[in-house]
């Protein structure tokens, strides 16, 4: 199965937990104990569609277990020795990826689980231990969140089979008012539903702020916080230069608004353990624990906020500014990753469209998994987004990131563009493809006029997705 290494660095360098990502310190698989841990982590990972399972961190303080390091890592989990222990306990046959990262000379393994789960994958036998059963025969194991918002896995829970029966429906695409959706995805559902639903209507009530004018406005807004933050930073040299980098903006709103919610522990505690992890820098990336405190987040004007910077030798240099207001409007300002990465791109020079509709793809998925996570009714709620690039006018569209993929376009002369999608929450991750269309389709035209097929965008959103984009 492949996967991004870059996904697997990150997780090494800045491990945090979340449903899609369980951290545990060092295991021994030859024991009873140690592979009771893997084979409930496996399937309760299978069981959220997919993740990682990070050995060798203590999953309080998130730091290297230096004291109970095996002496051969690579031999005690031997890909076979792992997937043939996952199987022998699993009703259903799934095949995990052994990965490894690198710490400060160390290394570290990372079960790869993949997605695509179909049906509740459950212990087909038990595991026992002086009595005590630690693996129960028929028990389903679920990656989910506790009272508090940190993850956790556990047999599944009454209230935890709904969501797992639609992780099921979404992979198998079965249920047919989504299929319907899926066809309908990138239209204006407003007006969709007012065209089927209003006709006849003797008299309307003067029209609301559309779910486009409320997130436009929003991008809008965000910009004036990220330059507030900004100007309160005192920036170093490099920092300010990248400051003055291309950069991408996104406004989410999720429709209805919650006007009571309040930004506390429990609100930022759900956010980060949500978030799917599908990029080495996920989209509002969690910093809580950075190493740095500037980079942590803050409670203003009634919203979590950070402002990251970070320029490392050897890796991408980032520039992050977000906001997350708990009544359902989230803001991200980030600079173009192909301006901060000057050793395979000259900055302002080139956007890679493959890079483009990755990212818009990362933030439709992860605000889907945020919003669900939060408890917005599916079947109710809509999401709004509004996307903003910018220092657009001189670059060439062309795909730098692998010069031997011939997907590309001209020059731009346009030096920054907003554009629109939205979808209801309960559109299957396997159905977004049509919603990051319409986001990035203008953007492209901007370049000669180009435009990118359906099927190549649909088949980056599923490798994005299903976490192989190597």
């Amino acid at each position: 199965m492949a996967f991004e290494q870059s996904a697997i660095d990150g997780l090494i360098a800045s491990p945090t937990e979340s449903l899609n990502v369980e951290v545990k310190r060092w295991i021994d698989p030859s024991q009873t104990a140690g592979q009771a841990k893997i084979i409930k982590g496996a399937l309760g990972l299978r069981n959220r569609n997919g993740g990682y399972f990070v050995i060798g961190f203590d999953d309080q303080t998130l730091q290297p277990d230096t004291a109970h390091q095996p002496a051969n890592i690579r031999g005690a989990f031997h890909q076979d020795t792992i997937q043939g222990l996952i199987s022998n306990y699993s009703s259903e046959t799934f095949e995990i990826t052994i990965a490894y990262g690198v710490r400060n000379g160390a290394e570290y393994p990372i079960i790869v689980v993949p997605p695509g789960v179909k049906t509740p994958v459950a212990a087909k036998r038990n595991l026992i231990e002086n009595n005590k059963t630690l693996i129960r025969s028929g028990a389903v194991y679920f990656r989910t969140l506790n009272a508090n918002g940190t993850p956790s896995t556990s047999e599944a829970r009454p209230e935890d089979w709904r969501e797992i029966m639609e992780i099921c429906f979404d992979n198998r695409e079965a249920d047919i008012g989504r299929f319907l959706r899926r066809h309908l995805a990138g239209q204006d559902i407003t007006s969709l539903l007012a065209k089927f639903g209003q006709i006849g209507a003797v008299a309307t009530p003067p029209p609301k702020p559309t779910l486009c004018e409320r997130a436009v406005k929003l991008l809008g807004e965000g910009e004036v916080h990220y330059q507030a933050a900004l100007k309160a930073r005192t920036l170093t040299a490099g920092e300010s230069e990248l400051a003055k980098c291309g950069s991408w903006d996104v406004a989410l709103i999720i429709d209805p608004a919650r006007s009571n919610a309040k930004p506390d522990r429990t609100f930022l505690s759900t956010i980060a353990s949500s978030n799917p992890h599908y990029t080495g820098w996920p989209i509002w990336f969690d910093s809580n624990t950075a190493s740095e405190p500037l980079n942590r987040p803050v409670v203003a004007s009634r919203a979590w906020q950070a402002l990251i910077l970070s320029i490392v030798k050897g890796w991408s240099a980032h520039l992050d500014f977000w906001r997350l207001d708990p009544k359902g409007e989230f803001y991200l300002h980030r600079v173009l990753q192909d301006d901060g990465v000057p050793d395979r791109v000259a900055a302002g020079t080139a956007l890679d469209p493959v890079i483009v509709i990755l990212r818009v793809a990362e933030v439709i998925a992860v605000s889907l998994a945020f919003a669900k996570a939060l408890g917005w009714n599916p079947e109710t709620t809509t999401l709004g987004f509004a996307f903003k690039w910018r220092k657009l006018a001189g670059r060439q569209l062309t795909r730098w990131a692998d010069p031997f993929d011939s997907i590309g376009g001209g020059t731009a002369h346009q030096d920054e563009i907003t554009t629109y999608t939205e979808l209801l929450l309960d559109t299957p991750l396997s159905a977004i493809a049509p919603a990051v269309e319409k986001a990035v389709q203008d953007l492209f035209v901007l370049f000669g006029g180009a435009q990118i097929s359906s099927s190549t965008i649909e088949d980056w959103v599923r490798r994005l997705i299903e976490r192989r984009l190597n």
